[in-house]
C-alpha cells in the first residue's frame, strides 16, 4: 500500500511541475497592433543616398504591458509607407499603471533619388498621417 501512495504522490508532483513550468513566456505575448503616431520629426535637409532619421511621437498605451515593437516600411515610387507596431506582453500577471509613449523612436531611411516624397504613416483606424519631404 505504501508503494501505491508513493506512486500517486510522485505522479501528482510530476503533473503539478509540468503545469507550473511548461508555460513559456512566448505564450503570454499577444498579437502585434498598430500604434497611433501623433507626429514625426525630420531633418531640415535630406540628401539622396545619404541615411537620415525620422523620429516618431505618440501614445502607445496606458499601462506598462504594452511596448513598442518595430517599424515596417516600404518605398513604392515616391511613397514611403510606414507602420509603427506595438505589442502587449504580460509575464507577471499585473500591468504597471504608467503611460507608454513613442518618445522619439527612430527609423533610419535612405532615399535613392532626388524629388518630392510622401511619407504615409498608417494609423490604427486606417487613416494616414502624411507629410511631404523634398530630397536634394
Amino acid at each position: 500500500m505504501n508503494t501505491a501512495k508513493l506512486i500517486v504522490k510522485l505522479l501528482t508532483l510530476t503533473i503539478t511541475s509540468y503545469i507550473l513550468f511548461s508555460c513559456n513566456k512566448a505564450s503570454k505575448k499577444l498579437d502585434s497592433y498598430l500604434v497611433k503616431v501623433d507626429s514625426i520629426h525630420l531633418p531640415g535637409n535630406i540628401t539622396s543616398s545619404v541615411p537620415f532619421e525620422i523620429e516618431f511621437f505618440g501614445k502607445i498605451a496606458g499601462d506598462g504591458c504594452h511596448i513598442f515593437e518595430e517599424f515596417t516600411h516600404s518605398l513604392i515610387n515616391k511613397d514611403i509607407n510606414i507602420e509603427a507596431w506595438g505589442n502587449y506582453v504580460n509575464y507577471a500577471g499585473v500591468c504597471p499603471t504608467i503611460e507608454v509613449y513613442l518618445t522619439g523612436q527612430k527609423l533610419t531611411l535612405t532615399l535613392p533619388s532626388t524629388g518630392i516624397y510622401n511619407i504615409k504613416i498608417k494609423q490604427p483606424d486606417n487613416s494616414i498621417l502624411s507629410k511631404q519631404v523634398t530630397v536634394n
